[in-house]
């Protein structure tokens, strides 16, 4: 398995700030995911922020919170 790394553009900067904002605000209120777990993605965030690229391992897991994202987006209308 390869670990190439993938470098953030500014849509996807856009798109981890929209991440981390949901799960600092958004999330703790409705419980669905624990606090340890917002906890360690945020952290996550952040460092890809920070660094300004992301492996396949951590895309796996922003892939998941896009997926969350997406349906507590579709659960708001």
């Amino acid at each position: 398995m390869y670990n190439n790394a993938t470098f953030v553009d500014k849509e996807q900067l856009k798109n981890l700030t929209k991440l981390d904002t949901w799960l600092a605000v958004y999330v703790p209120d409705g419980k669905q995911i624990p606090e340890e777990v917002v906890t360690q993605c945020r952290d996550l965030i952040t460092k890809i922020i920070e660094k300004g690229h992301y492996y396949e391992s951590q895309a796996e897991v922003l892939n998941m919170l896009g997926r969350e994202y997406n349906q507590w987006k579709k659960s708001q209308r």
